[in-house]
């Protein structure tokens, strides 16, 4: 039996994912598709607009067997924490086989080729990083320095796209894990990961379709409609506000001013020299968008802020791969995965937060999400105590 992994955080499940799907399972032969996914909080540093739920039926629906949740500190930290906590719970199922994963290259052995250097760091190549790092440069800017001048014909366009790079990630997961998991790559269709243009007739990129959604305040266009498989899982988002960072801006607020002047280094993603920031600019706070703004430097990209920023809303305080295989949905179909899931799986499997096991703190992210989002769009709470797995 083949089975392919695919890691996603899908905010939201567009038609390039489905696209996806559809190649992934194509070039696999797989018998079966588990896709690993963010929750209600994503790599950005930020909460995810559409919650969890929305978003793995969207992926069940359009041909997903099994959707299983990443822990938060995986799902918000950086490309390489994220890939790596992905990749391990891909290889703690026993049962996947292939991993498919969208690039803008293609190029499986490009990819590999620099995912092996960048895995084994010659030392030639970690004096290029270091020289790049004490110019000041944050680390994926120093690291593309150091790499175009290592290897610049291989790397002269690899890593430049986001794509990629999360592709060398996975790759680099894979080779650390010794892993027997195939690695097999799907070159991206449309609109490029950051190009927030939506049009009609071509594929638009997840943040053009959140861009455009932000900028109509919740209105669903035409042009967003066509973008998405199942427009009806978003009915209940019709004409509100959009989930975003500002939505958690008074939360964010209450816990700085709540540990005001400690040391917040305790937090994952969080520097000295960035603790020291937040404190000196504390009054500036406007909303967290702005504060991250106010916070990043060279050395500090806007993007490793908001995480480190999210993970001390959150009390993430390190990172921690997952310890069960948390099933947000399956198909009714691909039961049968459940059962290879628990007879083969390292982790204990849980579909019901009866069951023991889920930590304490994903469960305070994923009520403070739910708190947030009912309060914004005036609806009643969920609580995940009563929330049932999705069976399609």
């Amino acid at each position: 039996m083949k089975i392919a992994g695919v890691i996603a955080e899908y905010n939201p499940f567009h038609k390039g994912h489905q696209f996806h799907l559809d190649r992934g399972r194509e070039i696999t032969h797989a018998d079966y598709v588990i896709v690993v996914m963010s929750g209600n909080y994503v790599q950005r540093g930020t909460p995810a607009m559409f919650d969890k739920y929305t978003r793995a039926e969207a992926a069940l629906r359009s041909g997903a067997d099994l959707v299983l949740e990443l822990p938060v500190s995986v799902a918000t930290g950086s490309a390489e924490y994220f890939a790596s906590g992905a990749v391990k719970m891909l290889a703690d199922t026993g049962i996947v086989t292939d991993l498919c994963f969208g690039s803008e290259c293609g190029s499986l052995m490009d990819l590999q080729k620099l995912a092996d250097i960048l895995a084994e760091e010659p030392e030639e190549y970690q004096i290029l990083l270091r020289k790049y790092l004490k110019e000041g440069m944050s680390f994926p800017a120093a690291r593309a320095h150091a790499m175009k001048e290592y290897a610049p014909d291989l790397a002269s366009d690899l890593l430049d796209a986001p794509n990629n790079l999360l592709g060398l990630e996975y790759l680099k997961a894979l080779k650390r894990l010794h892993s027997t998991i195939l690695p097999h790559t799907v070159q991206r269709e449309g609109n490029a990961y950051h190009d927030i243009t939506v049009t009609d007739g071509k594929s638009a990129s997840a943040s053009g379709i959140r861009d455009t959604l932000m900028k109509s305040q919740g209105v669903f266009t035409d042009r967003i409609l066509q973008q998405l498989p199942f427009p009806e899982l978003y009915k209940d988002y019709e004409g509100l506000s959009p989930v975003s960072e500002n939505s958690f801006s008074l939360p964010l607020l209450q816990k700085l001013r709540a540990l005001q002047d400690q040391p917040l280094e305790q937090y994952f993603g969080v520097s000295a020299e960035l603790s020291n920031r937040i404190w000196n600019r504390l009054d500036e706070f406007s909303s967290f968008s702005g504060f991250t703004d106010l916070l990043k430097t060279r050395e500090l990209t806007r993007t490793s802020v908001s995480r480190a920023l999210l993970h001390v809303l959150l009390d993430v305080r390190e990172y921690k791969p997952a310890s069960v295989f948390r099933v947000l949905g399956f198909r009714k179909s691909s039961a049968i995965l459940l059962k290879e899931l628990s007879a083969h799986g390292n982790l204990p499997v849980i579909t019901s937060l009866s069951q023991a096991g889920i930590p304490p703190k994903e469960l305070y992210a994923d009520h403070l999400y739910e708190s947030v989002r009912s309060l914004l769009h005036g609806r009643s709470f969920q609580n995940e105590y009563r929330r049932k797995m999705l069976v399609i």
